[in-house]
């Protein structure tokens, strides 16, 4: 289980005297004419420090504003700490004991971090990393975070005994992860949005608005509990007058900022060693190599390109930004892979009961010393994510995976031989004359897929094609110094292919060498069947095209000569004019297959709607279960 960091204190108030806080460590936000940092919601902050009274700070909110207040609003008051705090030499956490007294909607007692500004300054675009009691949800506690947004990234999770009673509150802050805790428990981890700006420590309680004013009203459920009650309370009203007034607390019984007890490394490449015991690691800058050693270790690889092992032990790891190599080791790890393009490798032994979190389509599971076939894979979905079991191992992987499927790609024998285990998405649903989404022009996902190691086999099938041209289907293989050779044509004519013929060998690609795709543009009304003797050649040299080169080839017959007079799309878009994506792919339901759609028109000018031919390439390797 990931547990808090341990630290030293850099600052800490128990509260324990009675009276106003202390102004050599507190401030609040003091009114400005222009970009009013003391107005939040509909409620005016005071003007002076809150009080603390039997070892806790009363963090109070007035229904009544008392002049000269505006009659339209609450009076709310907050504590700021007069220092700030960043990353520079090492993580961060802050920490509180806290709960609201009550059960009244439409109030925000915050706990949060918040980017050092000058008085006066524009705060919009800002760092922030918050915990948030909304008190028309009194069983959830909100989570956000800011990196120099406008608005955050809000989540809500329940807390045990609701939030009218204290709980040890806490968030961590490193450069390569935010995490917040409730009573030492982890609810929330994220790699994508981690501040780098100076943070000072800010309490605060205010109303959320009833109506207009400068942040509009009411305001609707908090985007990260779409599902639960308005945040704005119509039952929360504006005294008239003091007496009518009530008066709310936000309690806190202790706060504290702690310097984490964390190796950092600098910003060239570093060699990092734990001991036998639980160390925390951070790599920071440059391409650092990291072994924690014996224990359970907390390693960040931070910026670069690290080497990240775990060793034995229950660790927790964190790829950083850059493109890492993950290796959890023994025991039972928690791997985080979402903020950069990282590869988690490992023997599946070491890898069972491992959690990985943040798995996307630029991330891969590296299994080492065995080749399996996604037939030997099992996918059981479950509330939070899903559970692989393969060849009796079993990884859970946290988050939502509804949107495609698992890939495994087996190559390699012998001290080789290793399965590559991916997440891609699906095609986008395909339609005559429907233009896809640019987002989802993505080309061909997952390279390691269709690149061949001497022994796996592939096959192609025709799924559809539907347009207005008798279009040409061809392959092509490109070894591993970019050339192009073994040019065959599939379909003569996509339009008219009989049922039994619709699957087609695609042969044994040699060790490094990639299977490609190209279209003929109504190939089959300007050449008819094409002879077995074609090549795509260099144009000016006559020798064999090379993906590398950046020249668009010219399609060759030994017998017919140069053939021109169609237009030719190929599946690696650095072959086509423009370097122009003719062609999105997508995982096949239940991961066998990689589906690719070609658009017949020139991309620029095309309604690229990708469905005129559509295929799936499926290797022949699926059954396989080897060491």
């Amino acid at each position: 289980m990931t547990s808090p960091l341990s630290g030293t204190v850099l600052f800490q108030d128990d509260f324990n005297t009675n009276g106003q806080l202390n102004s050599a460590n507190w401030d609040y936000n003091h009114w400005t004419k222009d970009n009013n940092a003391s107005y939040l919601g509909q409620t005016q902050m005071r003007q002076s420090l809150p009080f603390a009274e039997n070892g806790m700070a009363r963090i109070k909110m007035d229904t009544f504003n008392p002049p000269p207040g505006g009659p339209d609003s609450y009076y709310g008051s907050e504590a700021i700490t007069n220092q700030a705090w960043d990353i520079s030499a090492g993580g961060l956490a802050f920490e509180g004991k806290f709960r609201f007294d009550g059960n009244q909607g439409g109030m925000i007692a915050g706990f949060f971090s918040f980017e050092q500004f000058p008085t006066g300054a524009a705060r919009e675009i800002h760092d922030e990393i918050d915990f948030e009691i909304i008190t028309t949800q009194m069983q959830k506690i909100s989570t956000n975070i800011f990196q120099q947004q406008k608005s955050g990234t809000p989540h809500s999770f329940a807390v045990d005994g609701g939030l009218a009673v204290d709980h040890v509150y806490r968030f961590e802050w490193t450069s390569s992860v935010v995490r917040w805790f409730v009573d030492g428990k982890l609810i929330r981890e994220d790699t994508q949005h981690v501040p780098t700006k100076p943070q000072q420590l800010h309490i605060n309680l205010w109303g959320a608005p009833q109506a207009g004013g400068p942040n509009g009203g009411p305001w609707g459920p908090n985007p990260g509990d779409p599902g639960g009650p308005n945040i704005t309370d119509p039952s929360l009203l504006i005294a008239p007058n003091a007496s009518q007034n009530k008066s709310y607390y936000f309690d806190v019984d202790y706060v504290k900022v702690e310097r984490l007890s964390t190796q950092v490394g600098d910003h060239t490449p570093n060699a990092m060693l734990g001991s036998a015991a639980a160390d925390s690691i951070d790599g920071a800058g440059g391409d650092d190599s990291i072994d924690g050693g014996g224990g359970d270790d907390t390693l960040f690889g931070g910026d670069g390109n690290d080497t990240i092992m775990g060793g034995a032990g229950n660790d927790t790891v964190y790829g950083g930004t850059g493109v890492n190599t993950i290796i959890g080791g023994e025991g039972a790890d928690r791997i985080n892979t979402s903020a950069g393009s990282d590869t988690v490798r490992d023997t599946l032994a070491n890898l069972n009961g491992d959690t990985i979190a943040g798995f996307g389509s630029d991330d891969a599971v590296d299994i080492q010393g065995v080749r399996a076939g996604r037939s030997n894979l099992d996918v059981n979905h479950e509330a939070d994510g899903v559970s692989l079991q393969v060849g009796g191992s079993t990884i859970k992987m946290e988050g939502d995976y509804s949107n495609g499927d698992f890939m495994m790609v087996a190559r390699g024998s012998g001290a080789d031989a290793h399965t590559l285990l991916t997440f891609q998405s699906y095609l986008p649903t395909l339609a005559e004359g429907r233009s896809v989404a640019p987002e989802a022009i993505n080309g061909v996902i997952n390279d390691p897929f269709l690149t061949g190691d001497g022994a796996t086999g592939f096959s192609l099938e025709l799924k559809s094609a539907t347009s207005e041209y008798r279009n040409t289907l061809g392959t092509y293989k490109v070894a591993a110094d970019g050339t192009i050779h073994d040019v065959q044509v599939l379909f003569d004519n996509t339009l008219n292919v009989a049922a039994g013929a619709r699957t087609v060998n695609l042969g044994t690609p040699a060790d490094g060498e990639k299977v490609a795709f190209f279209l003929i543009q109504n190939g089959f009304k300007a050449y008819g069947a094409l002879p077995h003797d074609l090549s795509f050649v260099t144009p000016g040299t006559g020798g064999p095209a090379d993906l590398d080169s950046g020249l668009t080839p010219i399609l060759y017959s030994a017998t017919r000569g140069v053939l021109d007079d169609a237009a030719i799309f190929h599946s690696f878009s650095t072959l086509n004019p423009n370097d122009a994506a003719q062609v999105l792919s997508g995982v096949a339901p239940g991961g066998h297959a990689l589906m690719i759609g070609f658009e017949d028109l020139p991309n620029a000018t095309g309604d690229k709607d990708f469905q005129d031919v559509v295929i799936a390439v499926r290797p022949q390797t699926d059954d396989l279960l080897a060491a």
